[in-house]
């Protein structure tokens, strides 16, 4: 039995609500996909999938995951990170009735002359009031491997890059989770596959649910 499976957890404990987060190629996708066969019931909200079809419809145009990575502000307004902000506060509201939810989304991305940091407001998140922030990090060379490797649309970054991206996007978590006085978990990624799951599926145990 692997070390993930040994914490399949079937959700008899109030549901939670978890922030997911970190800079590219942290593994956030692949930690979502693999923590629904542990935590039952689940319910994940893709950030990147959601404002991909927002943007799609907004501009009558097909988008993909990956054209918006690559584009990022040249396509992605702020206004639409706003809109999206309005929807994942609404699906939060609906689904924690009935189910644990995973968030996977962040603030920062790379763009063509820098990074651009387009936060949730204090008071949005405190609408969606999460029960605990996770934050996946690797080493700068790590990640750079791993973009190198399956770009997906994903910008390639020096190593300095990869490290001061994954910084940014720590100290707005941190900022999130200061505010809404919130435990904030940095749980390195670059360790196997099995283990990241392993803890991140414990938290759905660990943590307190708000009042």
């Amino acid at each position: 039995m692997s070390e993930a499976e040994s914490v399949r957890i079937e959700l008899n404990t109030p549901f939670r609500v978890i922030y997911l987060t970190g800079a590219p190629a942290a593994g956030k996708s692949s930690l979502t996909r693999a923590l629904s066969s542990l935590v039952s019931p689940l319910e994940i909200f893709e950030y990147g999938e959601r404002l991909t079809s927002y943007v799609s419809d907004r501009r009558k145009q097909e988008l993909t995951q990956e054209s918006i990575r690559s584009s990022s502000a040249a396509v992605v307004t702020p206004e639409d990170v706003n809109a999206v902000d309005k929807q994942l506060v609404a699906f939060v509201a609906d689904a924690r009735k009935r189910s644990h939810v995973i968030i996977d989304s962040h603030a920062v991305t790379k763009e063509r002359y820098g990074f651009r940091v387009t936060p949730y407001s204090l008071r949005d998140f405190a609408q969606l009031s999460p029960d605990a922030i996770c934050v996946l990090f690797t080493s700068p060379e790590v990640a750079v491997t791993r973009i190198d490797r399956s770009p997906a649309g994903r910008p390639r970054v020096t190593l300095w890059e990869a490290g001061f991206h994954t910084g940014l996007q720590a100290s707005v978590a941190t900022t999130y989770g200061m505010s809404a006085g919130i435990p904030i978990y940095l749980i390195d990624s670059s360790v196997p596959a099995d283990d990241v799951v392993a803890e991140v599926a414990r938290l759905f145990k660990k943590i307190r649910t708000s009042p």
